[in-house]
């Protein structure tokens, strides 16, 4: 790599990294306890931990969501594919 040559930043490192230190901050800064009622089942925890699972969880479904439609896609396009060579 010359000296002219520059290194692309890597945008999504950043952003994911700042995300996260914005959800450690807010974490560490809400430490009453707080209940949560789901359905019905009612939960006593500290706020931290509230955050930090159902953080866990959004982004689990954000991973999860677009590689699930991803994998539909292309279960579509083999049964495609097959039918064409039929």
């Amino acid at each position: 790599m010359g000296p002219q040559e520059k290194k692309q930043t890597n945008w999504r490192a950043w952003i994911t990294g700042i995300l996260i230190a914005l959800v450690v901050v807010v974490c560490l800064q809400n430490s009453q306890k707080v209940s949560v009622e789901v359905l019905f089942a009612k939960f006593d925890a500290p706020l931290i931990i509230m955050l930090a699972v159902f953080t866990l969880i959004g982004v689990l479904i954000g991973y999860i969501g677009p590689v699930w439609r991803r994998h539909r896609r292309e279960e579509k396009r083999a049964g495609q594919e097959l039918e064409k060579k039929s």
